[in-house]
């Protein structure tokens, strides 16, 4: 889209990989599909190929139950803290199609009672902590953009793989480990446009879906959506495109493999994120980005464990 000056910067660079993660308790509700939507992660035909990696930070230390916040101690999961370090490449086989590759790396660092019970205070509590570092599951995506001569919309669709571990540490659960264990088919969309000279905007979507069961466990669906706007009024004198999102995300229930106790009742939610940011032009070939994630609504099945806030920021370059 040669009108839409944002595609002369920006790189895809798409950030945190894989499905929304709970402890062995079933009880939290990171979000994590929230990054896979939006900037800098929309689809650009008509550039080079490009390599990014983009880091993502999530401490889920404040427990919710519905639409509020809960006393910490009616869930038995204490902190999940996760850095994200996501790999991407594109390769553009010609202007209408093409590939794209994520491959995240974890460092997670998770703490629970073993004793307790979601909803229920636990007098004599027997709290455990695990490290995680590992490698994730692989998203392989294809890429149709040719709907219309300016490339402004398109289609994606591709793979989660089963490449990341399930069995890194016998405190974790299916649903915590890096991997799931699970084959998950991914379609979505996007659309950007201008509003005037300055303002551009944008909208992309990704349904995510898994095609089988790991050891009886089959993570929900999700459907993540964002819609945002950009300024590109102070790029040629500042190198910076500020640039604000609206990204919700619903997660159905997991099944199977849920606590022995309350089975899935505490998996599934609602989530929407107001996320203020920037694209900023570094040199030729290079461009960085950063967004604060802020929550706005949420609303989770059971006792689940949340972030205040995430963040997000990478670099890109393009051949």
């Amino acid at each position: 889209m040669q009108s839409f000056s944002i595609h002369r910067w920006l790189g895809l660079t798409l950030a945190l990989v894989g499905t929304s993660l709970s402890s062995s308790a079933w009880a939290c509700a990171c979000g994590c599909g929230i990054f896979d939507v939006g900037l800098p992660g929309l689809p650009v035909s008509g550039m080079n190929d490009q390599v990014g990696l983009q880091y993502s930070f999530m401490n889920q230390n404040w427990n919710h139950s519905g639409a509020s916040g809960q006393a910490g101690v009616l869930n038995p999961d204490r902190q999940i803290g996760t850095n994200y370090y996501t790999l991407y490449g594109q390769h553009m086989f010609n202007e209408n199609w093409g590939v794209e590759a994520m491959l995240p790396y974890w460092f997670r660092s998770f703490t629970t009672d073993t004793s307790g019970i979601p909803g229920q205070i636990n007098p004599a509590p027997t709290p455990q902590s695990a490290s995680v570092s590992s490698l994730s599951d692989l998203r392989i995506m294809g890429m149709y953009t040719g709907f219309s001569r300016d490339k402004s919309s398109g289609l994606t669709f591709g793979l989660k793989l089963p490449t990341g571990p399930v069995n890194v540490n016998p405190l974790l659960d299916q649903d915590t480990e890096p991997g799931t264990g699970t084959t998950d088919t991914l379609l979505g969309y996007y659309s950007m446009g201008n509003l005037n000279a300055n303002w551009g905007w944008f909208s992309q979507g990704t349904w995510r879906h898994a095609l089988n069961r790991y050891e009886g466990y089959r993570p929900g669906d999700s459907l993540n959506f964002v819609n945002g706007v950009t300024y590109n009024g102070i790029a040629s004198t500042t190198n910076v495109i500020p640039m604000l999102q609206v990204n919700t995300m619903w997660r159905a229930p997991d099944q199977g493999g849920g606590d022995a106790v309350t089975g899935n009742a505490n998996s599934g939610y609602t989530d929407v994120y107001l996320a203020p940011g920037a694209l900023i032009n570094l040199a030729t070939h290079w461009q960085a980005n950063t967004s604060l994630y802020l929550p706005v609504y949420r609303y989770v099945n059971g006792d689940q464990l949340v972030p205040h806030w995430m963040v997000n920021a990478g670099i890109t370059y393009m051949f």
